[in-house]
């Protein structure tokens, strides 16, 4: 007497795919706003170079103009691509 194979019920197959799935949106979610908060600071600071008075820089506005971003915000701007 052959025993019939038994099927693995689909609700067991899906947990796996739905855990793997909510935390790629989790770290796509973060990767975003995590960019969208460096390009605000960047741009902050880029703003903040320029002087008031008749768009002329002072040495600490070229100060903070030549500062290079920070290995974090690099990668956040590299990881995501919109922007």
């Amino acid at each position: 007497m052959m025993l019939a194979p038994r099927h693995i019920p689909f609700r067991l197959q899906r947990g796996p795919l739905m855990l793997l799935s909510s935390v790629l949106f989790a770290l796509v979610l973060t990767i975003y706003f995590g960019a969208w908060a460096v390009s605000e600071n960047v741009d902050a600071r880029s703003l903040r170079s320029i002087n008031e008075t008749g768009l002329v820089q002072d040495e600490s506005s070229i100060a903070i103009a030549d500062a290079k971003t920070t290995r974090v915000e690099n990668t956040f701007l590299f990881l995501c691509p919109l922007h």
